[in-house]
């Protein structure tokens, strides 16, 4: 849905504020070309502002439906398609992504996974986990979709999830991301995200099962898009 919401001006001068500010949010990789962290993507002050603003939307609750078929998903939700917050966000991000790598090898993997990415997904979906929210073991699906907001506008297929994590640290308890390997024997993987963290994971054919884990006590905030090739 397009509700006439405008995003914050702040998210449009994430781009010229990485190139200016000494400090610079460092990709990290958690599972090999697989799941990537980046701590400190949003800014504590930036992450409550985007909160205030989420929190004057009319949030739809999604019915708790369980099903073999279907991931039971019991949250807040509402989805946007801007395109113009897509590739300021996008900018800001690629900027993150390609940064120099000063010799390291696993920044290197990550500038090379993301050097032929075109940006995000138009459709930015604003999550919110209250008590005994959560989301089910489930896969995130691969969707082409436009870039440009024309007929005959550039497109591409996502392949990667993007969380970005706008409540985290003891903010609220329980509500993890859980990831659930495919070798034998390993054991489920719990992220608790800091705030502000971004969290990229690899989606389609390729897609690790996860779920949202219930959340026990506070409010955890999500902003999410996907990464398209």
């Amino acid at each position: 849905m397009k509700s006439g919401y405008q995003f914050p001006n702040e998210i449009h001068s994430l781009g010229k504020n990485f190139i200016r500010s000494y400090f610079k949010p460092t990709p990290e990789s958690i599972v090999d070309n697989q799941i990537i962290v980046i701590p400190k993507f949003f800014s504590e002050d930036f992450c409550n502002s985007l909160i205030k603003s989420f929190a004057k939307l009319n949030l739809e609750t999604t019915p708790l439906i369980k099903s073999k078929d279907y991931a039971a998903r019991f949250n807040d939700r509402i989805s946007m398609n801007d395109f113009e917050t897509a590739e300021s966000l996008w900018n800001y991000m690629s900027q993150v992504l390609q940064q120099e790598d000063y010799g390291d090898e696993e920044l290197k993997g990550i500038k090379s996974t993301f050097k032929s990415a075109k940006g995000l997904n138009s459709q930015l979906r604003i999550y919110r986990y209250r008590k005994g929210h959560h989301f089910g073991k489930h896969y995130d699906e691969s969707v082409v979709c436009k870039l440009e907001d024309k007929p005959r506008g550039r497109q591409g297929s996502t392949r990667w999830t993007l969380l970005i994590y706008l409540t985290g640290g003891e903010e609220f308890s329980g509500g993890g991301t859980i990831f659930y390997p495919e070798i034998r024997g390993a054991k489920p993987l719990n992220i608790h995200p800091s705030k502000g963290m971004a969290l990229l994971h690899k989606h389609g054919d390729d897609c690790l099962m996860h779920e949202a884990e219930i959340v026990k006590s506070g409010e955890k905030w999500v902003l999410r898009s996907d990464v398209v090739f």
